[in-house]
């Protein structure tokens, strides 16, 4: 399972996030890694020290296709996976 990081200068969407709303994240895909963010796919969170499950409800959209370095960015949106 692939980690999303939302910045601790984010914490307003995590909070949105653990209260069971829809946020938009940006993923940082490394080569090979993209199909990691598939739509339906389950991802780790991770904000500061704490870190829960969700699962991308939109299909990815390409932000930064990576030229110089490989990796690409993604936005997604996710919801809070049920356990």
């Amino acid at each position: 399972m692939s980690t999303v990081n939302i910045p601790e200068a984010d914490s307003v969407s995590y909070r949105e996030f653990q209260e069971g709303h829809s946020v938009q994240v940006r993923a940082i895909a490394s080569p090979g890694q993209e199909h990691d963010f598939d739509k339906g796919k389950r991802v780790s969170i991770s904000h500061l020290n704490m870190e829960s499950t969700a699962v991308i409800v939109s299909d990815p959209i390409e932000i930064d296709d990576g030229n110089e370095s490989g990796r690409k960015v993604f936005s997604l949106i996710i919801e809070k996976a049920d356990r």
